[in-house]
């Protein structure tokens, strides 16, 4: 006979001589939870935040949530850009959505959802900067820049 099978056997009448000899009510533990109670306890999600999402994403409060102007429905990307004026003070430009209405444009105009400021009018091109938040919450700075069709006159020059 083996050791591994000399101990088996000496762990299985240990055992059956525990079971044989435990009294008909066991007690129960004092940490185990006591069954009579109705533990019925249920997870109410409401009012509180999502346990999987990391802290550095979470929403910050808006204190004043003032509703979007309709530039800022738009994503950058879905505007064209159709004609600027240089000689004006400040500079304007003019953008289009898909279904071809127009917007004017300074600088210090909001555009997008995400909070992007026009920055700059140029000769040829409009650069809107949005400030974006990554999986590990730190800021970057997105540049966009639309850029007016080659076969378009520049307005404004001379």
């Amino acid at each position: 006979m083996t050791t591994r099978r000399a101990i088996e056997i000496v762990l299985a009448a240990t055992l059956a001589s525990l079971v044989a000899g435990a009294p008909a009510s066991a007690e129960i533990p004092a940490h185990a939870p006591d069954p009579a109670a109705g533990n019925d306890y249920r997870y109410e999600p409401e009012g509180k935040r999502d346990p999987f999402r990391p802290f550095a994403l979470q929403a910050e409060p808006q204190a004043n949530a003032e509703p979007l102007s309709p530039l800022q429905r738009y994503e950058v990307g879905q505007l064209k850009l159709v004609g600027i004026v240089l000689n004006v003070t400040p500079p304007r430009a003019m953008v289009e959505d898909d279904q071809g209405l127009g917007f004017i444009l300074t600088p210090g105009t909001p555009v997008g959802p995400n909070g992007g400021i026009v920055t700059a009018i140029k000769p040829r091109q409009v650069v809107v900067v949005e400030w974006q938040t990554d999986v590990i919450g730190e800021k970057h700075r997105k540049e966009y820049v639309l850029e007016l069709p080659a076969d378009e006159p520049l307005a404004g020059l001379r």
